[in-house]
């Protein structure tokens, strides 16, 4: 665990995957990954998976077992494209004037030295500031062959650990990633009843969203479906606000 925290504040350029499996060697219980023969071995795709977190489990840990996880069943050497929030953010008090400024500086040395994308949070104080930022993320989709980006649509860990809803844009954000084209590989985080963080792998899946919608439909649309296709991968009690929408694709 030490090795690769130091080598991420220094900057180094290093291999995310093999990093995370370092992480992971001596976690207790040992988390595990559920139908990997999802995994495509060596095409591109889009990795979306739910936010999960809680007190003594930050979300890097879901990031790394989804990631040591992918490696493990590839042919091809690319190394997923995580995108993730250049900093934490605080309204005011100590948290704003400390440790807003020192995330934005760590956050910094880890994407430098894994190769992450990272945007401003999500709220009005950074509204309208990411534009070069979501440009850079549409940019590893362009090329031959499209980069492997991952990130999780939500953006944090809704109450209860329960899904919640995508930030306004986010679905057409996911539309213009994959560009009809690249297929989305979902994956459900959870624990298990034995405390186990656990990476469930659903089939890749495509958009499927009408072009004459209007902006604001398009964009709940994408979100729409690409939440349900992680949720049905979730334990039902962490459906939260796609639990009617989930049912139903259960149930056919």
């Amino acid at each position: 665990m030490l090795l690769p925290f130091l080598r991420a504040l220094t900057g180094a350029p290093s291999s995310l995957s093999r990093d995370c499996a370092l992480m992971l060697r001596d976690a207790h219980p040992a988390p595990r990954a559920l139908n990997t023969h999802h995994i495509p071995s060596a095409s591109s795709f889009i990795l979306v998976i739910n936010h999960y977190d809680r007190r003594g489990l930050g979300a890097w840990w879901s990031g790394a077992l989804v990631a040591a996880t992918i490696a493990r069943h590839r042919t091809d050497p690319r190394e997923i494209r995580p995108v993730m929030a250049r900093e934490w953010w605080y309204p005011k008090g100590w948290q704003r004037l400390v440790k807003q400024p020192f995330s934005r500086w760590a956050f910094g040395r880890i994407a430098k030295a894994y190769g992450i994308v990272t945007l401003p949070p999500v709220n009005e104080e950074y509204k309208g500031t990411g534009g070069a930022d979501v440009w850079r993320v549409l940019a590893l989709t362009r090329g031959d062959p499209p980069e492997l980006v991952g990130m999780a649509p939500e953006g944090f860990t809704g109450a209860g650990r329960a899904l919640c809803e995508p930030p306004n844009g986010g679905g057409l954000f996911l539309i213009l990633l994959s560009r009809n084209k690249i297929p989305f590989l979902p994956v459900g985080i959870f624990e298990d009843d034995e405390d186990r963080l656990t990476a469930n792998f659903g089939a890749p899946f495509t958009l499927s969203v009408p072009a004459s919608l209007p902006r604001e439909e398009r964009d709940r649309e994408a979100a729409r479906q690409v939440m349900v296709q992680i949720g049905r991968l979730l334990p039902e009690w962490m459906w939260g606000a796609y639990r009617e929408e989930i049912l139903k694709v259960v149930k056919t």
